[in-house]
């Protein structure tokens, strides 16, 4: 399992949802590119987006075209209550 490192541009919230990542031991790649947008957080075929701000339509258009599924967190909903939705989203019950 190889986890991207957080650097000091990363939100407080992202890195909030890194360690709860990191803590579940799910698999992930922090601030990926795809298609040359960058992406928080690409868990398999899940995009997750923790936002603090309004996101662009056209990205979450070309996420689909690409086969992935946006998801977007609320940076003040990150917290443990998500384990069992990420275990869940992982596969994992």
């Amino acid at each position: 399992m190889r986890y991207n490192v957080l650097n000091r541009n990363s939100t407080k919230a992202e890195r909030k949802f890194y360690e709860l990542l990191k803590a579940l031991k799910i698999p992930f790649r922090h601030r990926w590119l795809i298609s040359g947008r960058e992406v928080d957080f690409l868990i398999g075929k899940y995009v997750i987006e923790v936002d603090s701000h309004a996101q662009d339509v056209s990205k979450n258009i070309m996420l689909v075209k690409k086969g992935y599924i946006p998801l977007h967190i609320k940076s003040n909903d990150i917290g443990e209550y998500l384990k069992p939705w990420l275990l869940k989203l992982n596969g994992r019950n």
